[in-house]
């Protein structure tokens, strides 16, 4: 029951670090001030029954219903006279103020309880026969009762199999017109925190969640549209926060790994290449390297060359193009890799390329990209017999 997992405002304050241990979420169980003393332990070593202080618990019907016994409900045993605040009964249950209502005194107002709703349905009715202590623990070894006896989503799971299914989210958690599950509220974002579904959303996760995002019966759909998603792979939405301070000194590193993509959210051909030359790294603007000069070159004598020689850098290309695109424009490689007059025609194709099956497939999916070397529409297309 809900109205049976309360603590003072200081008190959660202070136990924050042993919340944090815990399967619950301190935003799906707000915060809430319940100044009172009380044991449950000791009601229920005495044989009473959850029902016989919480009556309404077998008939509520939502979760935001306020489960917490009156002062009519205690007058059942406590022979309460609030016109006798110190007033004790032989042989009868406490009934001073003070025992109740720690620090009271006649001159101040009695500390009220305040809680705020949990933002879950829940039907309590729906669960009459389920035994209180299968949700809420053993309680006879509980005095006050608080957050940490409330439902988790572990327990609930226990017996909702298929809970943790997306498309069952919104039976227990508020939705948003759409379907979408409601994560921010005023007194905090619903953030998972823990691995029960296998998505918490740890240190970093913003950048690492591929293996959750691919794991069968990934939840992130209950909780995101698939625009954010498309917004932020495609770079049209980019997260400040992605890459760590400094990162534009050892992005290096990351970048010739292609881990992260890089194109996934820069485009090369004019981010990446016009930071560098900006830089003084490029291949068009004034820079510390010279091609034709032997002690200034960049790359390795034999990197590239116009006629028969190692070409090392074919294989690199072939690697990890990024790292080429990095510097060089798509006209540096057309100058040896096109058939336009005047140049090398040298083919960036392994042998029996033409008629293959990734030859077919990047035919299908871009013929456009083949114009980039062949420079004809008689030279398109994968059953082309004519010299290449």
């Amino acid at each position: 029951m809900r109205a049976l997992r309360y603590l003072p405002l200081l008190a959660i304050i202070a136990g924050l670090g042993t919340a944090m241990a815990t399967d619950w979420s301190p935003v799906v169980y707000p915060a809430q001030r319940l100044p009172l003393v009380f044991s449950h332990r000791q009601h229920l070593g005495r044989g009473t029954a959850c029902a016989a202080c919480h009556p309404a618990a077998t008939t509520s019907r939502s979760a935001v219903d306020n489960l917490i016994p009156t002062e009519a409900a205690c007058r059942a045993c406590h022979p309460i006279d609030r016109s006798q605040p110190d007033r004790v009964v032989a042989g009868a249950p406490p009934t001073t103020c003070v025992a109740c209502h720690p620090g009271w005194t006649p001159t101040t107002p009695v500390a009220r309880v305040y809680l705020t709703p949990t933002p879950l349905k829940f039907d309590h009715s729906a669960h009459v026969k389920t035994a209180c202590s299968q949700c809420h623990g053993d309680l006879t070894k509980v005095d006050l009762a608080t957050t940490a006896q409330l439902p988790t989503m572990a327990s609930c799971l226990s017996c909702h199999a298929d809970g943790a299914e997306p498309r069952r989210c919104a039976d227990c958690h508020l939705a948003k017109p759409g379907g979408l599950i409601e994560t921010r509220f005023a007194h905090g974002e619903l953030v998972p925190q823990h691995a029960g579904t296998g998505d918490a959303h740890g240190p970093q996760f913003a950048t690492h969640h591929a293996q959750e995002a691919r794991q069968v019966g990934a939840t992130c759909n209950a909780c995101h549209d698939q625009a954010e998603c498309v917004g932020c792979h495609q770079g049209v939405v980019k997260p400040m926060d992605f890459h760590p301070g400094n990162y534009i000194l050892t992005h290096g590193v990351e970048a010739r790994r292609g881990k992260p993509e890089c194109s996934a959210c820069h485009r090369e051909q004019s981010f990446c290449v016009g930071c560098h030359e900006r830089s003084g790294v490029g291949t068009r603007a004034p820079s510390a390297f010279d091609a034709a000069d032997p002690g200034r070159q960049f790359h390795p004598a034999g990197w590239a060359s116009p006629g028969p020689g190692p070409n090392l850098h074919a294989g690199e290309a072939r690697r990890n193009i990024t790292s080429c695109a990095s510097c060089h424009r798509e006209e540096d490689c057309l100058t040896c890799h096109s058939a336009e007059p005047g140049k090398v025609n040298a083919s960036p194709h392994p042998a029996g390329w033409r008629g293959s099956a990734r030859c077919r497939a990047l035919d299908r999916g871009n013929r456009r990209m083949c114009l980039r070397c062949h420079i004809t529409q008689d030279e398109l297309g994968c059953d082309w017999s004519g010299a290449r």
